[in-house]
C-alpha cells in the first residue's frame, strides 16, 4: 500500500470506535423503552418531556458531528469523549428507571411526644412515686390509596398532625415505578394531576418503602380534599397521586 493510500485511509473515520458511544446511549434508551414502556408513553404525552428530549438529542448530534470533530481530530479521543458523555447520560436518565430505592423511616416524633425521664425510685418504700406522664399522640387526619398516573404505583399516603401542631405526610408501604427526579407535593383539590398552586415537600427519598415528609406550616389546613402528588420534575409529568379522605 503506497503512502497516498495510507494517508487517505488515515483520513477516513473509524466507524467502529465512533459507534460505541451511540450504542451505549441509544441502547440504554431502548432498554428503558422495553422495561418501562409506561414511562415512555407518559413522556410522549408531555410537551415539556418532548421538548427536553428533543433538546438533548439535538445537543448530542451537535456534539457528535459538529463540535467534537472540530476540537478532536483523533477518532479514538473523540469516541472516548462521547462515550463519557453517553455513560453520564445513561446514569442520569436511564439507571433511575431500572433501579429500586427502598427507604423505610420511623415515624417522626415531635418534642412534645417524648416522655420525660422519671426520677429514680426512692430508697424509702413509704415515699410515693410521681404519677406517670402520658404524652399526646399524633392524629391521622386523612388518608388515601396511592394510584399510578401512566406509571405503576401502590401504597397509601396519609396526613398526620403531631401534638405540636406540625403536619407530616406519610407515604407508607409504597411501590412506585422507578424514574428520575421524583418529588413530593401536596395540592388542594381531589385527584389533582398537576402542581399548579401545589406546596413542595421534598425530593422522593425512595420509590419503595415508608417515608415521612414535613409539610410547611404556611400550607394551611392540609387534609381531606387535598391530593398528595408525586411528580417527575425532569420531564414535567405526574407519576402518582392519592386523594385524601377523612379517616
Amino acid at each position: 500500500m503506497n503512502e497516498a493510500a495510507l494517508l487517505e485511509r488515515a483520513k477516513q473515520p473509524n466507524v467502529l470506535a465512533l459507534a460505541v458511544p451511540q450504542l451505549i446511549l441509544f441502547g440504554g434508551m431502548l432498554v428503558m423503552l422495553v422495561v418501562h414502556p409506561n414511562a415512555v408513553r407518559s413522556g410522549l404525552m408531555s410537551t415539556r418531556a418532548i421538548l427536553v428530549n428533543a433538546g438533548l438529542l439535538a445537543c448530542w448530534l451537535l456534539l457528535s458531528f459538529v463540535l467534537l470533530p472540530r476540537v478532536l481530530r483523533n477518532d479514538y479521543l473523540r469516541a472516548a469523549a462521547l462515550t463519557a458523555v453517553a455513560v453520564a447520560a445513561v446514569f442520569v436518565l436511564v439507571i433511575p428507571t431500572l433501579h429500586d430505592e427502598k427507604v423505610v423511616e420511623a415515624f417522626p416524633m415531635a418534642e412534645s411526644m417524648r416522655l420525660p425521664a422519671l426520677p429514680a425510685p426512692s430508697a424509702s418504700p413509704d415515699t410515693p412515686l410521681p404519677p406517670s406522664t402520658t404524652a399526646a399522640q399524633p392524629v391521622r387526619v386523612s388518608t388515601g390509596e396511592l394510584a399510578g398516573i401512566d406509571h405503576d404505583a401502590s401504597g397509601t399516603a396519609s396526613v398526620y398532625r403531631l401534638p405540636d401542631g406540625s403536619i407530616v405526610v406519610g407515604l407508607e408501604g409504597i411501590d412506585i415505578e422507578p424514574g428520575p427526579d421524583y418529588h413530593v407535593y401536596v395540592v388542594e383539590g381531589a385527584n389533582r394531576r398537576d402542581k399548579t398552586d401545589a406546596v413542595y415537600l421534598a425530593a422522593l427519598r425512595g420509590n419503595q418503602g415508608t417515608q415521612y415528609y414535613e409539610v410547611p406550616r404556611e400550607a394551611g389546613d392540609v387534609g381531606e380534599g387535598w391530593t398528595v402528588l408525586v411528580w417527575c420534575r425532569a420531564f414535567g409529568v405526574p407519576i402518582a397521586n392519592a386523594t385524601q379522605q377523612a379517616r
